[in-house]
């Protein structure tokens, strides 16, 4: 049978609040999100909207930022930061404090620092790509979205060290099959998590 191949372009600003709905309606069952933006799935969905928002600005600014495409519709997201690029300066912290401060509760913006600091402390100093986030639109999962997706990000950084977390255990046998292998598995809020690595290749 043959795969469907899907278009896939570089998003621009005006397509980041399609991208933070695919992001924050595909991830809202992920457990660490659990963990921070609460147990009810809708209070969750708004609250990973506000958040999606920043941080996607944050990697378009920063980085590049693909969306899969069918007909015009936006269907899947993937966002790739280049290497010495994906931590956050001063100046970028500054900018993403508004988003990280109203896109939660007190509690749950605590817990959210404690969330994204354990995953900070982990990234490797050596240059690589940061992936992340991959989001499909949940009617078009399990369709080849993502994969092609990761294909496209992965052919734009041949030859070069790609990295990315996960919160799922499915996760981490698609990124396996990918050429990622386990780096660590921290644990977050006392929730299971994965970071990965794939080491660059002549």
């Amino acid at each position: 049978m043959t795969t469907k191949r899907y278009a896939i372009y570089c998003l621009g600003r005006s397509d980041l609040l399609a991208a933070a709905e695919i992001c924050a309606r595909a991830m809202n069952n992920n457990p660490i999100h659990i963990q921070v933006f609460g147990a009810s799935p809708a209070l969750r969905e708004r609250r990973l909207r506000r958040l999606f928002r920043g941080l996607l600005a944050y990697v378009h600014h920063k980085g590049d930022l693909y969306g899969a495409m069918v007909d015009g519709d936006l269907i899947g997201v993937l966002g790739m930061l280049p290497p010495k690029k994906c931590k956050p300066s001063p100046g970028d912290w500054l900018r993403l404090m508004p988003t990280l401060l109203t896109s939660n509760s007190p509690v749950g913006t605590f817990r959210l620092a404690i969330w994204l600091s354990t995953w900070a402390r982990i990234d490797p100093l050596a240059p690589h790509w940061h992936l992340g986030p991959l989001a499909v639109k949940p009617s078009w999962q399990h369709r080849s979205v993502g994969t092609q997706l990761m294909e496209h990000a992965l052919n734009k950084g041949s030859g070069e060290s790609f990295y990315l977390e996960t919160d799922k255990l499915i996760n981490v046998g698609f990124y396996e099959g990918f050429g990622f292998s386990v780096l660590a598995t921290p644990s977050v809020l006392a929730t299971s998590s994965w970071v990965m690595m794939r080491p660059a290749t002549e």
